[in-house]
């Protein structure tokens, strides 16, 4: 009763007293949604230190198992990502790196920014088959970091055996858990000639389409131009629409190889 008799008798000063506080209250909010949408290029410096920090096989191994060679690979990059909250939204650097390690498998990490990295797993199978049983996205945004892990049986393709215009395949993930179902569809959209570093790259157009059907719903369509002899991916493209827990993420990704001689 005090307080709400010094305000009517000072009304010109409370209005102004909650005026500043409005003011700073939005402020605030502004500095947070900016802040926590933080985006810091991965630089080639820290990708190799990536790589040879993970990096378990020699060289003379991924070619043995006809898998991409080993190294950080160089693309050109446009792209962003965000979420439909208000000011979280970035765009990915003009230059990103691809980290390719190998054991007897190949691993290859797309990494963009330190908030944003994207891992396959490449395994050669018979017929000249590339399969693809991990998926890893690991993501920091608006103050919260996931990790998604895809696990895929041995019919999940990169590239199919004797892949031929049109064939198509399709397989059952698993996200999280078991009961999680991400189905996985593809495509042989057929072959390609791809312009890298001045030279003509004979590929393989696929295109890999990810369905969520659980907590997380939605789809991640992804097309890749792969070297069908070592398994390099000399470009990529890729648009996600997933939604969970009424939060809407979104990305759009295309990356063009710039070299085909990977920095060690």
């Amino acid at each position: 009763m005090v307080l709400w008799g010094w305000v009517q008798q000072h009304r010109v000063l409370s209005v102004l007293v909650l005026a500043v506080f409005i003011v700073v209250c939005a402020g605030g909010t502004a500095w947070a949604l900016v802040f926590r949408t933080v985006s810091s290029p991965v630089t080639l410096r820290q990708a190799l230190r990536t790589y040879r920090r993970e990096q378990t096989a020699k060289v003379v191994d991924s070619l043995r198992n006809h898998l991409p060679a080993t190294g950080v690979y160089t693309y050109r990059t446009r792209g962003d990502e965000g979420l439909n909250l208000v000011g979280v939204e970035r765009s990915f650097p003009a230059t990103t790196s691809m980290v390719v390690t190998e054991a007897s498998c190949a691993t290859v990490s797309w990494v963009p920014i330190t908030q944003h990295t994207e891992t396959t797993v490449e395994c050669r199978q018979a017929g000249g088959a590339l399969a693809m049983p991990r998926l890893v996205t690991d993501e920091s945004i608006a103050g919260s970091t996931t990790r998604s892990v895809v696990a895929c049986p041995a019919t999940a393709y990169l590239l199919p055996p004797t892949a031929a215009v049109g064939q198509r395949w399709r397989a059952t993930c698993t996200l999280a858990g078991p009961d999680e179902k991400v189905v996985l569809d593809g495509v042989v959209v057929g072959p390609d000639v791809v312009a890298v570093g001045g030279q003509s790259v004979e590929v393989e157009h696929t295109r890999v389409t990810l369905t969520y059907a659980g907590t997380v719903h939605g789809t991640n369509p992804t097309d890749y131009w792969v070297v069908p002899a070592s398994g390099l991916i000399v470009r990529e493209q890729e648009t996600s629409a997933v939604s969970q827990s009424g939060v809407d993420y979104h990305e759009r990704m295309a990356a063009m190889l710039a070299s085909l001689r990977p920095a060690r």
